[in-house]
C-alpha cells in the first residue's frame, strides 16, 4: 500500500509533544539533555516573563545536522551513546512558546539559525479545529504535517550568518513569548531548581555534602574501567533577577538533624559478565526515615537523567520500605542497551531490562541486610551505652565500708541484669567488632565488680556469725546466696487485657470500623493462641517488642 504525506495530518505534532512533555519543564530538560548529548561541561538556563535561553558549550551543530534536526521521529544520535535519540526533544515546547530560534556552531563552522514559528503552526491547527466542530470543514481538506513544517520553518542557508551572529562554539535556544500559564510555573525559582536538581546529571556539592567527591570518583574509575561513561554537566539556572549554580540535591542536613549520613555503600549491578551501571546509597545514620521526603529511597537514572520517581523501586527492594526511607542513593544505568522510554518514566520493555531487573533486585536485597545490620548493632552499641553508664553510676555510689547488706544485695540484682544483657549479646553476634571488644572487657569488669561486693557481705556474714549464734538472719541469707539470683528483667512487662489496648498503648490511630477488625484478630488469633492468660500477656508484649524494634 503506497501512502502520501496526506496520510500524516498537522495534528500529530500537538498530540505527541503534549502527551510526552505535559509539564513545561520537561522541555527545557529535552534541551538540556541535547546539549549534554553534545559533549557540553557547561549550561545554563534563563527564564524571563517572555522568553527563555537555554546555552551550552557543547560541540555544536553544522547546517546539514541542524537541517536533520527538524525531523520527526528520526535522529542521527546514537541510541547506545546519547540518551536523547528519539527525534522529538527539538519540538516540545510547541506548547510552551510561540517562536523557537536555535543558533548553533561548531569548532570550525560559521553559526547556523533554525527557527520554527510554533505560534502559527497552533493558529492554523486551532483554526481547522474550529472548522471541524461547525462541520465547515473536511477531512481531505485538513493540511498535512509536511506542509505546515514547510511553512512554518525556516533554515538560513550554509554561510549566510558571520561570525559575528553567534561568535561561540555551541548551541543557543531561545523560547519566544512563552504562554502565560506555563510562565507561572516556570517562575518559581525553587520549583524549577528542585526539578532539575532531580532530573539533571548535575554534579554533587562537596561544600554541603561530604561524600559527594568520593561518590563521583567511584563511579567514574568503575565507569573507565567497564569502558563506559559517566557525565556530569555544570549548570546555572536564572529566574529573572535570581541566579545560582545548581548542584546534585543531597545533603549532610538531609539525613539527620544530629549526625550526617553512613558513608556511602557501592554496588555493581552486573549479570553474567553483562555490566549495567552502578548503585550508591547512604544510610541515615539514625534509625528512622530521612528527614527530607523528597530524597528517601533510590532513583533509577540512564547517565544521570532520572527515570521515574523514587517511590518506583520501591517494589524492588525485599524488606519494602522498611529500610528504603532510610537511604538516600540512586541506581545509575550506563549500559548502551538499556534505554528509557519516551516518557522517561521506566525503562523500555526488552529481554535485557528483566535480566537488569533481577541484578538489581539483588543488590537491593544486599542494601536491605546492610540496613538490618547496622540497626541491630546500632541499636547494640546504645544498649552498651547505657550498660556502661549504669555501671559507671554503681561503681560510683559503691562503699567499701557498707554495712547495710540490703544495700549490697540490691546492687548485685543491678549487675547480674547488666551481666545476662551483655553476655546474651555477646553470644548471639549483636555487636560489632570493636563493640563486642568494648563488651567483654565491660562483662570482666561487672563480674569483678560483683566479686568485690560478695566479698564485703562476706566480711559483714562473719561478723555476724562472731557476734550471733543462733542461725542466720534472713539479710545474712540472703547475702550468702546470692550468686544464686536470676535476674531476667528489670521491670514487669505491663500485662494488656486486650489487642485493641496493647496498640493504644504504641498510639496507633484507629477508627471506630478498625476497632471491630483489631477486636476480631485478638479473639480469632491472639487469643486462641495463648492457653493460658500468663501466655496471652507474653504473646501482646512479643508484638509491642517487635512493633518497636521496627519503628
Amino acid at each position: 500500500m503506497k501512502l502520501s504525506k496526506f496520510d500524516i495530518g498537522a495534528e500529530i505534532i500537538s498530540i505527541i509533544t503534549k502527551g510526552m512533555y505535559p509539564d513545561p519543564k520537561d522541555a527545557l530538560r529535552e534541551y538540556i539533555q541535547n546539549g549534554v548529548d553534545a559533549q557540553a561541561k557547561n549550561m545554563s538556563v534563563k527564564i524571563r516573563q517572555e522568553s527563555i535561553v537555554v546555552e551550552d558549550d557543547g560541540i555544536g551543530m553544522d547546517f546539514e545536522t541542524l537541517r536533520k534536526a527538524i525531523r520527526i521521529g528520526i535522529s542521527d544520535k546514537s541510541p547506545t551513546r546519547n540518551v536523547g535519540f528519539m527525534g522529538i526533544g527539538i519540538y516540545s515546547s510547541f506548547h510552551l512558546c510561540d517562536k523557537l530560534t536555535i543558533f548553533s556552531r561548531g569548532s570550525k563552522d560559521v553559526p547556523n539559525k533554525l527557527e520554527m514559528d510554533f505560534g502559527k503552526m497552533k493558529l492554523i491547527l486551532d483554526s481547522q479545529k474550529d472548522k471541524r466542530l461547525k462541520g465547515e470543514i473536511e477531512s481531505e481538506d485538513l493540511i498535512d504535517l509536511q506542509t505546515i513544517l514547510e511553512d512554518c520553518i525556516t533554515l538560513t542557508n550554509d554561510g549566510e550568518l558571520d561570525d559575528a551572529s553567534y561568535p561561540t562554539n555551541g548551541t543557543r535556544v531561545e523560547l519566544s513569548k512563552i504562554e502565560p500559564e506555563f510562565y507561572t510555573a516556570l517562575s518559581n525559582f525553587d520549583e524549577v531548581s528542585d526539578y532539575f536538581r532531580n532530573v539533571i546529571p548535575l554534579k554533587f556539592n562537596e561544600k554541603e555534602f561530604k561524600y559527594a567527591k568520593q561518590i563521583e570518583d567511584h563511579i567514574s574509575r568503575i565507569c573507565t574501567e567497564k569502558n563506559q561513561k559517566f557525565e556530569l554537566v555544570n549548570l546555572t539556572l536564572q529566574v529573572n533577577s535570581k541566579i545560582e549554580q545548581l548542584f546534585r540535591p543531597y545533603r549532610d542536613i538531609d539525613f539527620s538533624k544530629d549526625s550526617p549520613s553512613l558513608e556511602p555503600i557501592f554496588h555493581n549491578i552486573e549479570s553474567e559478565g553483562i555490566f549495567f551501571g552502578v548503585a550508591w546509597g547512604c544510610l541515615n545514620s539514625q534509625r528512622k526515615k530521612l528527614d527530607n521526603k523528597n530524597l528517601r529511597g533510590f532513583i533509577l537514572k540512564k547517565q544521570g537523567f532520572s527515570i521515574g520517581n523514587r517511590e518506583s523501586l520501591i517494589k524492588f527492594f525485599p524488606r519494602g520500605n522498611t529500610f528504603f526511607d532510610r537511604y538516600s542513593g540512586e541506581v545509575i544505568i550506563v549500559n548502551a542497551k538499556l534505554l528509557p522510554n519516551a516518557s522517561r518514566n521506566d525503562i523500555e520493555y526488552s529481554p535485557l531490562r528483566s535480566v537488569f531487573y533481577e541484578s538489581l533486585t539483588e543488590v537491593a536485597d544486599r542494601y536491605d541486610d546492610f540496613g538490618h545490620i547496622y540497626q541491630e548493632q546500632s541499636k547494640a552499641d546504645a544498649d552498651l551505652a547505657d550498660i556502661h553508664t549504669k555501671v559507671k553510676e554503681q561503681l560510683g555510689s559503691y562503699n567499701e565500708f557498707e554495712e547495710d547488706t540490703e544495700v549490697l544485695v540490691s546492687k548485685i540484682v543491678i549487675l547480674k541484669n547488666v551481666f545476662d544483657k551483655l553476655k546474651n549479646r555477646i553470644d548471639r553476634k549483636g555487636f560489632s567488632e570493636e563493640s563486642e571488644i568494648k563488651a567483654k572487657a565491660l562483662l570482666e569488669q561487672v563480674q569483678q565488680f560483683e566479686n568485690t561486693i560478695q566479698q564485703r557481705i562476706k566480711i559483714l556474714t562473719d561478723n555476724k556469725k562472731k557476734k550471733q549464734q543462733e542461725g542466720f538472719s534472713s539479710k545474712i541469707d540472703l547475702a550468702k546466696n546470692v550468686a544464686k539470683i536470676k535476674v531476667d528483667k528489670v521491670a514487669e512487662a505491663k500485662k494488656y487485657e486486650t489487642l485493641l489496648e496493647l496498640l493504644n498503648d504504641l498510639e496507633f490511630k484507629i477508627d471506630v470500623e478498625f476497632k471491630e477488625a483489631i477486636h476480631s484478630i485478638d479473639e480469632l488469633f491472639v487469643q486462641r493462641t495463648a492457653k493460658t492468660k500468663a501466655e496471652y500477656y507474653e504473646l501482646l508484649n512479643t508484638l509491642k517488642e517487635r512493633i518497636q524494634n521496627n519503628n
